[in-house]
């Protein structure tokens, strides 16, 4: 199909039509949506701009109006955007799934499905709604198949600015519905939360041709399903897994347009990332001390921590992941498609360098694998432990993971986060990677460490870390490119997007006429 837009639409598992509000055109919106006024020419920023405006889609419906959903068989959901596309670089490398299986704690056969399939084809990272049931601070509140090992779990934390209602509390919070961890055999989740009460994205409206903004700014009324002309504002985890979906896009694209290590297009070579490593800099980078808690509205606020059921490793902060220089906070190191063998232990160094101006006060480094499918319903479900730990100028004192004393046998990631006096301009960091007990052989990793490592400083430094920001990495409020793929699945259907702009996030301006 000949269409800026939409490459494919495919009716087989549904029909070809929409409802008004429909939940699919309200989460692809949020990834790709882009303002065309005539449905041709791109207009300026659009109010409901998606976080990829120049992405294109290949669509797979699988509701029949509103009477349910007919999903694919798993295979046939992982191949979306990946099956029959003869150019490798136009495959999906991404899928994001804002769908779930209420009241499935456990490790199902389709989670150990994705992570077979994950594990199998290194390029493929799977983001997946943690669901939205953790109300009243539900514990065990994460459905499958969000338990995957090896996927990414979102759940959702407050926007910002004007796509807030007066009952929040603030952005600094995390939503009162977000799924609330562990999974049933103790894992982290979810690992990040992202925006997603309240967010405003293209809203469907079926009988209407050539829907768009409003012609005099106004917007929906900021809640749950509220719709006016071509948007919609709604909540939920749906919302937030895309935010991390085109994030992840973003990461891909900094590595393929050689941003690493220098910070700026064409400071190295094009790199293709694994999804170790997409997953290892999104989770490395997110940010707790910003969050205040969960606020659970009347029932008040409750107090969250880092790698608890509720924030995971944080909330979701590209200015402390990756280098773009005179704009991001950190440097970044990062090792990827490394192969450890059972028993061995590999050692990495990175050296705190402020002389070029960077003043970020932390150090991080994380550690990510992904590992074969375990049996379902597995009460441990880690096959292959590998355990990281880090020293600091030579010293015998071992810095943990995940907030433990000792090791962590329990997750696939694991990340040691110093702050403040604990680190010193010239204090020299190894990373220590040990294999203890690998059900195969070997297996492979991606590492990623940041702070202060030479660069420029920020000209957000001052900001309070995990603050949003409006700009793009080029300081632009517009603009996109194209390197990444991803395939996405929502109630009401798949899509494939492909052109991702480089940004950090975007919040809605309500405009005014004087």
């Amino acid at each position: 199909m000949n269409h800026r837009k939409i490459v494919s639409y495919d009716a087989a598992k549904g029909d070809n039509s929409d409802y008004e509000g429909g939940h699919g055109t309200h989460v692809v919106g949020l990834l790709a949506g882009k303002k065309s006024s005539d449905g041709i020419t791109l207009d300026s920023d659009g109010q409901g701009d998606g976080v990829a405006p120049g992405a294109r889609i290949a669509f797979v419906d699988t509701t029949v109006g509103t009477s349910g959903y007919a999903y694919p068989d798993d295979i046939t959901l992982l191949n979306a955007g990946r099956a029959n596309v003869a150019d490798e670089a136009n495959m999906a490398r991404i899928h994001s799934a804002s769908w779930g299986v209420r009241g499935q704690n456990t490790y199902t056969s389709q989670a150990s499905f994705f992570d077979d399939y994950m594990f199998q084809h290194d390029d493929y990272l799977m983001v997946l709604a943690a669901g939205n049931g953790g109300r009243y601070n539900r514990e065990g509140s994460i459905f499958a198949p969000s338990t995957s090992k090896n996927a990414i779990c979102v759940g959702a934390a407050h926007s910002a600015k004007d796509d807030l209602t007066d009952d929040l509390a603030g952005p600094n919070f995390v939503a009162d519905f977000s799924g609330k961890g562990k999974t049933g055999d103790g894992r982290i989740a979810p690992d990040i939360v992202a925006p997603g009460k309240f967010v405003l994205a293209a809203g469907a409206q079926p009988d209407a041709v050539g829907e768009c903004d409003p012609e005099n700014g106004e917007l929906p009324e900021v809640g749950y399903n509220t719709v006016l002309g071509g948007l919609k504002y709604d909540a939920g985890t749906s919302m937030a897994t895309p935010v991390v979906s085109g994030t992840a896009a973003l990461v891909i694209q900094y590595f393929q347009d050689g941003f690493y290590p220098g910070g700026e297009r064409d400071s190295g070579p094009s790199i293709s990332p694994s999804n170790a490593l997409v997953k290892a800099v999104l989770l490395n980078g997110a940010q707790t001390a910003s969050i205040e808690g969960v606020d659970n509205l009347d029932l008040g606020i409750t107090a969250v921590k880092p790698y608890d059921g509720a924030v995971g490793f944080g909330r979701i902060d590209m200015l402390s992941s990756l280098y773009i220089k005179g704009k991001s906070f950190v440097q970044a190191q990062v090792w990827d498609r490394q192969t450890i063998d059972d028993g061995e232990t590999m050692t990495f160094t990175a050296t705190i360098d402020r002389s070029s101006g960077c003043d970020f006060e932390a150090f991080s480094t994380t550690l990510v694998w992904f590992e074969p499918a375990s049996a379902t319903y597995c009460n441990k479900c880690l096959l292959n432990d590998l355990d990281l730990y880090v020293t600091k100028n030579g010293d015998d004192l071992k810095y943990y993971p995940n907030g433990k004393s000792t090791k962590d046998s329990v997750n696939t990631v694991e990340r040691v986060a110093l702050l403040g006096s604990g680190v010193n301009d010239g204090d020299v960091f190894t990373i220590h990677v040990e294999a203890a007990n690998l059900s195969t052989k070997s297996q492979k990793f991606a590492l990623v460490a940041t702070g202060c490592f030479g660069g420029e400083a920020s000209e957000y430094s001052g900001m309070k870390y995990g603050a949003p920001n409006n700009k793009k990495s080029d300081g632009s409020s517009g603009g996109t490119s194209s390197a990444a793929v991803i395939a996405i699945s929502v109630v009401g259907g798949l899509a494939l997007l492909a052109g991702i702009g480089l940004l950090v996030l975007k919040h809605h301006r309500r405009k005014e006429s004087f």
